[in-house]
């Protein structure tokens, strides 16, 4: 994309996500900028300039009471994602998409879901102070992810140009047994395995988007507390202790990456914007 049409696409953003506070705030739903938005909204006090998607978070229970309400108060063109609502869609968390565009990305262009510019909802689960509990919960998952998203079509080893395409090697698995379940069992088990600790005063939470161990656990204390943070025109909820957040996500996160690294990992092949997106 050039810098016109990312900036195009980042406004169609911003508005779904002033959509999504709006619901937030008149149902009491704690929520809270997250990954690169958040990094963005401390940084940059807006979008990270080549970034070109925006991220929420939720612990599981707002979430969930996110889903519940968002289907009925959310404006046209705007729809929520999950994988009860869109057969085609092969994700762990949720999208709230705009229906009325295009944003077609590599590693989902041959199945059926909607394909329109999405906002993130990441839901956070307990994880186990354990080690080998918690090592063997992130096995679990990312098997079932593997599984869920061949059977929805997705092609994760073809996620960018980059990607080494050999991956698709670490897949034959996954393909193989996505024949034998259902899609429903498989969201079905992976909610169950994702949310088994979280009735338990665990030390760490971690975001459904996590793919491996290790990888973005956030303490507890970061979701005791909120405040607002200006983004672009607007300001978000965000952890009170975004710094603590943000280092235990990025570690040095106000440097800059090398300008080669200042581009978008989404593999994006085709956007097309309503000519009312960009009135």
């Amino acid at each position: 994309m050039d810098s016109q049409l990312l900036r195009s696409v980042q406004l169609t953003q911003l508005d779904i996500s002033k959509e999504i506070k709006k619901i937030c705030e008149k149902h009491q739903i704690p929520y809270f900028l997250d990954g690169g938005s958040l990094l963005g909204a401390v940084r940059h006090h807006g979008f990270i300039p080549w970034d070109d998607d925006m991220d929420f978070g939720m612990l599981r229970k707002d979430y969930e009471c996110f889903l519940q309400v968002a289907p009925q108060e959310l404006p046209e063109p705007l729809f929520l994602q999950t994988t009860e609502t869109d057969p085609g869609y092969g994700y762990a968390f949720a999208k709230v998409r705009n229906r009325n565009s295009l944003y077609l990305e590599r590693v989902s262009q041959d199945s059926t879901e909607n394909h329109g510019i999405f906002v993130d909802i990441f839901p956070y689960d307990a994880l186990p102070d354990n080690t080998k509990k918690a090592q063997q919960l992130y096995r679990q998952l990312t098997a079932l992810k593997m599984i869920l998203k061949v059977k929805v079509h997705y092609k994760p080893w073809n996620a960018s140009e980059n990607t080494n395409k050999k991956r698709w090697l670490l897949y034959l698995p996954a393909r193989f047994l996505s024949v034998f379940m259902s899609k429903e069992r498989i969201v079905k088990q992976y909610n169950r395995t994702a949310t088994r600790y979280n009735s338990s005063s665990t030390a760490k939470y971690y975001a459904q988007v996590a793919e491996s161990f290790g990888h973005w656990e956030m303490d507890r204390s970061f979701f005791s507390s909120r405040v607002e943070l200006p983004f672009e025109n607007v300001t978000f909820s965000a952890p009170s202790d975004y710094d603590g957040f943000l280092s235990a996500g990025y570690g040095d996160y106000m440097e800059l990456p090398p300008e080669d690294k200042r581009s978008s990992t989404h593999g994006i092949l085709q956007v097309e914007l309503s000519k009312s997106l960009l009135s």
